[in-house]
């Protein structure tokens, strides 16, 4: 080997040592057939050259005795083929096209003759577009769809959603979607973010939610495959699909590309409800801009003798840069306090009078509702009960008394203002006032997202000789984000990340050695890393001047924030999870190795691949507090829907619900490693079987300081029992209640195993796949196999229940399960016994006593998704190839987020409401000092709920499980698709997909939708199954590459004035429609069962919900009939189901559409301006409609996808 050339191997070694992310897909093709004279007779010894058409590359294959020959590991792109015998005429087709991941066939058949002679195969009759090697589904993206389709944000990403069974969430349609949003895309039955993105082999999928960890630039990829269903062994680790992406590499000539693209809301449509609202126009302000170059490198010779540098004949490099500025406003509605109600004046709520019925419900007066609802009021007078009244917080009036059964309502709906909640009167400085009439969504502001974003691809090929290629490749991107939240210039923005920084990266080395002709050897190795800074706006915020207690204010220590403050039917104050700074960095580490045989009429491929994780999270996790507020204290009773407001409840400062955290920084890591076997058997001309077998391993997580804990929910407690002798009026006599569930520890106080669940070794996945070739034009195939999903996302892997992580302090919101607040506790002293510190150290077997627990158990496994299918393409003349398909999948055991170990079983439940709240002596402050809850502890209360005492670990408060394997889910759909790959300048795909997907819980953390997770009876699983939340029964795609064909290079006109005037024009599309996503109806949940784990209620389904609005106003206003739900009373559950079949949200229809004209100056340099749009009809496509029973947003329509937007680009070609 040359100085020259090992100074190269050299440079790519240091990519590995300075950057290096590889996996087990491979992003190359595979070309095989057989040679046969014109009678059938095979043709053993003949000579196959295959030859680059970019790079002018050749590989040599020699028949075997049996005809056959086989090329692997080809770039995707353009290749020659030749074939020469003895006594045989020369065989030549200049036009054989590899896409990413293919399996190509092409027999060929030579005439006799002398070999001077050459038969050459013309673009117009070559054919590689059937599938005749393999079973799986799915479709490739070309380079030719890549460049031209008018992408919206020119996320590459989204073409994926052009395949039949891809359905799309509204983030991921979006010019600027957030790596959440890219990753939500759900394939043929699989959840949202269980899918594996692949980029020249190497995975970027981010192990902590599944996410993206990048997308690559739309003009540094050469092609994609997205592969649907049933595919080969070399796959796994997903419930859904795989993409697989190929970057584009250098050639034998220079080639470049320059690029700008512009947009201005000047150019745009004003969206719907900007329209509604009379906001005028969000701004819009974008320019994306970059460019590439590749070609052959010239690399210095270092004193060789000659010149300094010199072109490297075998060595080609590409790069491409990116860079995306963005400035856009986003409507947001909310509804905010009116001046009235910030001073406590309620009297705006007051509606219609109430009315008692047969069995005494109340309801509007009229019809069965006829008996008037009196109630008392604090100034002692009896008065008709009203909607929206506002009521004193404590027990209802005894029997006998006037206003019997209910609460006192405050006297002319006001609170006196010597009642206001200091922190509560304090907060309502921070809500702006409204600026627009009425007391539902009565604030409206366009608010802005700035963004930038630079990317940067590097690829260098080194094809040292016949036997051995190289090439590395990186990818390393820079985002920088601003979202200025729901209140501009205020520092309680809504948004999880205000200010949001990150810096992924992807590289790989691959290297082919082709050992002999019909033994090939691969190995790829490399490194994705996921990295974000995250922080909050408000950082710095000191809690103490909205009159919080010293030891809320001051349990941050530096990373002071503004609290979170979610008053239901109004907006929130502070983000959803307010970490103030949160860091967070993924890396993984992964190494590929496969053999490839071929035997004959076998082509078996075998080889293994080892990934390595690593999750470093930093972030203090509501470090000064997140409080919920219902209307439960503040209604007539405590399920009453008819009256009380959370924010009255919030003025008096009484949480239904809240919590302060301060989070470890752990350092998580895992392993996986799989090996697979895969035999491609043609077994005749007519007949190939796929025959493939995996198995994948996929370790548990362990820390680095062994912080870890599981959950023993069978292990008796250390204090093995308690007794309590419950009060003779609930007959339940005296009890000895036995106490089970430990948390242990993983790695240390005895224990050795630093693994925080068993290791699941029973994950053998089988495939079978067969193709049948009926006659040239026509292909069945079918095929089937158990495919495991991975044990992360969701966030299951970020902190991973450590035992640092026991750090929550609960609030305790009532001491009678919600009739009255907690007369120890509120929100300006929230947690009067102190909140529990951070520590390292094992607190023994009494670890979390009293405390709310997130927790993991040990019996964890890789869920089971088995997927099978069936398929018919047909060839058409014009290169046009229709298949019909039917594709269904399951989902076994699927990870389930469950806030529910702790629910009360049914029993308990019967014995209803008056039993249940009823409160007796705390039995565990009756226990020896060092055996009684600390001090800290939700459950060190003088006295227990009886509730309480009957949950299943009473000794515990809430017990939060995430990743239990307790999903299920069953799709079936049938699928067309008609598709053109690009030829004489048009390509067209037309997909249609008609699916059925049902589960009984849809995904870990309400991703695609924004649904919840969760279900509403823990022992009740089976009526949880219903529609999934992303079941979409009816979806079409289409999109068409379409040069006219007029002008020089093309058909017609191809001189003149003519032909200039009308040369050159392009017109390229994309139309998505879809239909409406089944919605998720629930009740607001009141205190009682709130805090039995009980966290995701139900109403009670009293009518028709269908409406059919005559207007889109009363479309807007009334999506469905919300007077069909009622909720549910008190320790009971509503009867809907948990999505509904009959209703849906509103559908999704697009049209993107671009025109180009090219202005040619040379045979290699052209000019292209576009125009593009963006949902050019401008049809307002609304999203999910409002879902909870009683708020002011139920069953109205609250934001539109984005309305047309103008794009305009030049290029520049050369």
């Amino acid at each position: 080997m040359s100085r020259q050339h090992r100074n190269l191997l050299f440079s790519f070694l240091m990519i590995i040592v300075f950057f290096a992310g590889a996996n087990a897909q491979t992003s190359t093709a595979t070309l095989k057939g057989s040679v046969a004279d014109s009678s059938g007779k095979v043709t053993p010894g003949a000579t196959i050259t295959l030859t680059s058409r970019l790079s002018g590359l050749k590989k040599v294959f020699s028949t075997d005795s049996s005809g056959q020959y086989t090329f692997t590991f080809l770039e995707p792109g353009v290749y020659t083929l030749e074939a020469q015998a003895k006594g045989f005429k020369q065989y030549r087709n200049d036009n054989i096209q590899l896409a990413v991941g293919q399996s190509a066939e092409l027999d060929l058949s030579l005439e006799p003759g002398d070999i001077s002679e050459t038969v050459t195969i013309t673009a117009g009759e070559s054919s590689l577009q059937l599938d005749t090697g393999s079973a799986s589904l799915g479709g490739v993206i070309e380079r030719s769809q890549v460049d031209a389709l008018p992408l919206n944000g020119r996320n590459v990403l989204q073409l994926a959603q052009l395949e039949p069974g891809v359905n799309s969430s509204p983030g991921s349609r979006r010019a600027n979607p957030g790596l959440g949003a890219v990753g939500e895309i759900a394939i043929n039955g699989g959840r949202p973010l269980t899918n594996e993105i692949v980029i020249d082999g190497v995975s970027v999928t981010a192990k902590a939610d599944n996410l993206p960890a990048l997308k690559p630039s739309p003009d540094a990829v050469q092609e994609f495959r997205i592969v649907t269903n049933s595919y080969s062994a070399e796959y796994g680790r997903t419930g859904g699909g795989a993409l697989n992406f190929s970057i584009r590499s250098g050639g034998s000539q220079f080639r470049g590309t320059l690029w700008e693209y512009l947009r201005n809301d000047a150019f745009d449509a004003t969206t719907f409800f900007s329209n509604f609202n009379g906001t005028g126009k969000e701004k819009l302000r974008f320019n994306q801009f970059g460019g590439n170059f590749g070609g052959p490198a010239y690399l210095p010779r270092f004193g060789q003798g000659g010149p300094a540098v010199a072109k490297a004949s075998k060595v080609f490099f590409f790069v491409n840069y990116e860079r995306l500025r963005i400035s856009q406003a986003n409507l947001r509605q909310s509804t905010v306090p009116t001046a009235k109600i910030r001073t406590g004046d309620f009297s705006e709520l007051l509606g219609a009078n109430l009315c008692l019925n047969a069995t005494n419900a109340a309801g509007v007066c009229g019809g069965a509702f006829t008996n008037p609802l009196n109630v008392r009021n604090t100034a002692n007078q009896t008065l008709q009960a009203r909607v929206g009244m506002i009521y004193a917080p404590g027990a209802v009036v005894p029997a006998g008394q006037p206003g019997a059964g209910s609460r006192v309502v405050f006297a002319n709906n006001i609170i006196p203002a010597n009642q206001l909640n200091t922190v509560g009167k304090n907060l309502m400085n921070y809500y702006p006032l409204p600026n627009r009439a009425g007391l539902a969504l009565n604030y409206v502001v366009n608010s802005p997202i700035n963004s930038t974003d630079n990317q940067v691809t590097v690829r260098l090929d080194y094809n040292i000789s016949q036997k051995h290629s190289l090439y590395g490749r990186i990818i390393k991107e820079k985002n920088n984000s601003t979202n200025q939240g729901t209140y501009p210039g205020l520092i309680t923005s809504v948004q999880n990340n205000a200010f949001n920084n990150q810096g992924p990266g992807s590289a790989v080395i691959d290297y082919i050695w082709t050992m002999t002709p019909k033994t090939i050897f691969h190995a790829n190795v490399g490194a994705t890393r996921f990295d974000t800074r995250s922080t909050q706006p408000s950082i710095g915020f000191d809690p103490a001047t909205l009159g919080f207690a010293a030891n809320l204010a001051n349990a941050s220590g530096d990373s002071k924030v503004f609290p979170t403050i979610a008053p239901v039917g109004y907006s929130q104050l502070g983000p959803n999870r307010n970490f103030g700074i949160a860091i967070n960095s993924q890396d993984t580490f992964t190494f590929t190795e496969d053999v490839s045989l071929l035997r004959g009429a076998h082509t078996i491929k075998f080889g293994g691949n080892q990934r390595f994780f690593t999750i470093y999270n930093y972030r203090t996790d509501d470090p000064a507090g997140n409080f919920n507020f219902t209307r439960a204290f503040t209604a007539r009773t405590a399920n009453d829907t008819n009256s009380g407001d959370a924010m009255a409840s919030l003025l008096l400062g009484n949480p239904s619900a809240g919590r302060i955290a301060i989070a470890p920084q752990p350092a998580v890591g895992s392993k996986y490693f799989s090996f697979f076997l895969q035999d491609d058997w043609v077994v005749n001309k007519s007949l190939t079987l796929n025959l493939g077998l995996r198995y994948e391993l996929d370790l548990p997580n362990t820390e680095r300081f062994n912080r870890l804990s599981t959950f023993d929910y069978e292990a008796q407690f250390p204090i093995n029992s308690i007794t309590v002798a419950f009060p003779a009026s609930t007959n339940l006599g005296t009890r000895t209640i036995p106490l089970f569930g430990v948390l242990r520890p993983v790695g240390r106080g005895g224990v050795t195993n630093r693994e925080q669940s068993d290791r699941d070794y029973n994950n053998l996945a089988p495939r079978i796949g067969l193709a049948w070739k009926i006659n040239e034009k026509t292909v069945l195939r079918a095929g089937g196999g158990i495919f495991f999903s991975s044990i992360s996302g969701g966030g299951l892997s970020n902190a991973s229940y450590a035992i640092a992580d026991l750090v929550e302090t609960g609030f305790v919101p009532s001491l009678d399960n919600g009739v009255t607040p907690n007369p120890g506790a509120n929100l300006s002293n929230p947690f009067p016994n102190g909140i529990v510190q951070a520590t390292s150290q094992y607190a023994g077997p009494l670890s979390g006593y009293g405390q709310n627990l997130p927790v993991r158990i040990r019996e964890l496994r890789m869920p089971v998704v088995p997927q099978w299918n069936l398929n018919l393409q047909r060839e058409l003349p014009g290169k046009i190839i229709v298949q019909a398909s039917y594709a269904g999948s399951a989902g076994i055991g699927l990870l389930s987020a469950q806030n529910a170990l702790n629910q009360l079983k049914p029993d308990a439940l019967a014995l209803g409401e008056t039993i249940l709240n009823t409160r007796v002596n705390n039995p565990f402050l009756a226990l020896p000092a060092d055996q009684r809850p600390p001090t800290t502890a939700v459950l060190n209360t003088a006295t227990l709920t009886i509730a309480q005492l009957l949950r299943p670990y009473p000794q515990f408060g809430q017990i939060q499980s995430s990743g239990m394997n307790e999903g299920h889910s069953t799709y079936h759909s049938l699928q067309l698709k008609g598709q053109r790959r690009f030829s004489n300048g048009l390509s067209f795909t037309v997909g249609y997909t008609f699916a059925k997907l049902i589960d009984d819980i849809s995904s870990l953390l309400g991703n695609f939708t924004t649904q919840s997770p969760y279900g509403q009876d823990y022992n009740n699983r089976r009526a949880d199954k219903s529609l999934s939340a992303f079941d979409v029964r009816h979806r079409l795609t289409a999109n068409i590459v379409w040069q006219l064909p007029f002008g020089p290079g093309r058909a017609y006109l191809k001189n003149g004035v003519a032909g200039y005037i009308l040369g050159g024009w392009g017109i390229n599309g994309i139309l998505q429609a879809q239909g409406g996503l089944p919605l998720a109806i629930s009740a607001a949940n009141p205190a009682a069962l709130q805090n039995l784990s009980f966290i995701q209620l139900r109403p009670n389904l009293v009518g028709d919900p269908v409406l059919n609005p005559d207007t889109r106003e009363q479309q807007v206003n009334a999506w469905f009939n919300t007077a069909a739900f009622t909720a549910p009373a008190n320790f009971t559950f509503g009867n809907s189901p948990r999505l509904m079949p009959n209703l849906r949200g509103p559908g999704h229809f697009s049209t993107n559409l671009s025109l180009a004209r090219d202005f040619r100056f040379t045979e290699t340099i052209r000019l292209q301006f576009r125009a593009e749009g963006f949902n050019v009809f401008n049809r307002p496509n609304f999203t999910t409609p409002g879902t909870v029973v009683g708020t002011p947003t139920f069953g109205r329509l609250l934001q539109t996808e984005d309305a047309r937007q103008m794009q305009f680009a030049l290029r520049l070609y050369f």
